[in-house]
């Protein structure tokens, strides 16, 4: 995506908790700390509320329904921001749909069929339609993590996934601080996933073909990725704190895009500037 192209709401990754309510052979998750307070987090999402408006919060962890006070905060986040919800459906979908509109509340759902009878998590997707990610219009997307342990059976979940309108798409398999799938594995990822072969590239970086180093990056400008222990980084790859405290009254993102350091961007790529052209 050219630079001029993104947006200029801040968008944020938020883990809110470590916790999570499956045990998927292919996660490896931090310990799960202390939670912080509802309201220690809204306090500090009031604050960003009154220097950007309305930001973008893509809350992930482990998973975020694990966290106590899970629907509160939801409720009252989507009242100042949009919330998207990266989850396994584990929770009582009926309680925030249709209850939230999809223009303040959407769902990226993750099917792990190691964790959850294929049926069970389809009818809660089903009912969560409406909210979730449209990549390929007019059908919503489910993301689908590609372990060799269970990549055999994509095509069939997949076929399964299309009879209800919905596509499966696969996420390269991240292991510790690398890839983790093989050549054949990455074939069988591009032939079906949206990213291919898309303006910003997002597929090559995911998969290694392409690397961000060196290049401009809008991460820590206008995204920023906030640990569960409020800490900031400017995205999932980098782990040196270097935007300071969430909590902090005087939190701020950066002013201008720096350069990444970093060899692969399996995530967080559409935040490299494509064109060096007007970069600020």
């Amino acid at each position: 995506m050219p630079a001029d192209d993104l947006p200029r709401t801040p968008h944020f990754g938020l883990d809110l908790t470590y916790a999570c309510t499956y045990s998927c052979p292919y996660c490896v998750l931090p310990k799960a700390g202390p939670p912080r307070p509802v309201q220690d987090w809204l306090a500090a999402w009031r604050r960003v509320h009154g220097r950007h408006g309305r930001c973008y919060i893509y809350m992930s962890g482990g998973e975020p329904s694990a966290y106590p006070g899970f629907y509160e905060l939801v409720r009252a986040l989507t009242k100042m921001h949009t919330v998207d919800l990266c989850t396994n459906l584990a929770w009582q979908v009926e309680r925030l749909v249709p209850e939230l509109s999809p223009e303040v509340f959407k769902v990226s759902a993750t099917f792990h069929p190691t964790q959850v009878p294929l049926e069970e998590f389809l009818a809660k997707a089903v009912k969560a339609k409406d909210y979730l990610p449209q990549r390929w219009p007019p059908k919503r997307s489910v993301y689908f993590v590609a372990d060799p342990g269970q990549m055999d059976r994509m095509p069939e979940y997949q076929k399964r996934f299309e009879e209800d309108g919905l596509v499966l798409v696969p996420l390269p398999l991240m292991k510790g601080q690398d890839l983790g799938n093989d050549e054949a594995e990455k074939r069988a990822i591009a032939a079906s996933s949206p990213n291919k072969d898309t303006a910003d590239r997002k597929l090559d970086y995911q998969l290694k073909q392409l690397s961000p180093k060196g290049r401009l990056c809008r991460a820590g400008q206008l995204y920023a990725l906030i640990r569960g222990d409020g800490k900031v980084d400017r995205c999932t790859r980098c782990e040196d704190r270097a935007l300071g405290d969430f909590f902090a009254s005087d939190f701020e993102l950066w002013s201008e895009p720096r350069p990444c350091v970093q060899d692969w961007c399996p995530f967080e790529s559409q935040w490299v500037v494509q064109e060096q052209t007007g970069a600020r």
